[in-house]
């Protein structure tokens, strides 16, 4: 992290941290924090003590200019058993509320009626970047949705495209994912996502001139 951060490379440190009080403080510091030995320009969070559990990062993230990426819909079998809960086939997703003065958003959108766990995420960074986003940029707090997994919103009644942030999307390449099946996935939110593939990459190495052909057709096949 270090090295890359010296030769002006952005860096997502992909920790999936997520816990409470001073622990999830403490967290914040070593990813977040301006001299920390592992900062990094962005980090990922797991939100499954509760959105508001991941405040500290929240926060920090915005104060240093970092961004925080939280879990939101996985790629794994066994996700949809938590991610899931709560969707009634039909309805909608919670919308995220309009922020007011005095009141944290990811609370104001953590009381919506109705929806999945994953849609109470989606509509709390939303929520979170309503109060943080500019005109012309995304706010600090983006998903992991994953890149095999992304037609799963709609099924939830989750608009990506609403949340204003970046989309870290996972599974690319060697996983099964297609640049043209991520795009009909993400659809509207598809301007927003940053596909990852490490597998597809690292295989065409160990080669400086093997890992950046496997670079050049990976973005030539996403940008297409």
């Amino acid at each position: 992290l270090a090295e890359a951060r010296e030769a002006g490379i952005l860096t997502i440190a992909d920790a999936k941290r997520g816990d409470i009080g001073s622990t999830m403080a403490g967290y914040a510091a070593a990813w977040l924090a301006d001299g920390s030995a592992l900062a990094a320009d962005a980090v990922t969070l797991s939100p499954f003590l509760g959105f508001e559990s991941l405040r500290p990062a929240l926060d920090l993230a915005a104060e240093t200019g970092r961004g925080v990426f939280v879990l939101a819909l996985t790629s794994n079998p066994e996700g949809a058993s938590v991610q899931h809960v709560g969707h009634d086939d039909g309805s909608a997703a919670p919308s995220a509320p309009p922020a007011s003065a005095g009141s944290r958003p990811a609370e104001a959108a953590r009381g919506a009626a109705g929806g999945s766990v994953a849609a109470r995420i989606v509509a709390a960074a939303a929520a979170e970047n309503a109060l943080r986003a500019g005109e012309d940029r995304l706010g600090p707090v983006g998903l992991v949705v994953g890149a095999t997994v992304a037609d799963r919103a709609r099924e939830l009644g989750i608009d990506l495209s609403a949340v204003r942030g970046a989309l870290l999307a996972p599974g690319y390449g060697a996983q099964g994912a297609t640049a043209e099946g991520m795009r009909s996935g993400f659809a509207d939110a598809w301007p927003a996502v940053l596909a990852t593939s490490s597998r597809g990459i690292l295989r065409a190495g160990p080669t400086v001139a093997g890992l950046a052909e496997a670079l050049r057709t990976n973005l030539s096949d996403l940008q297409g």
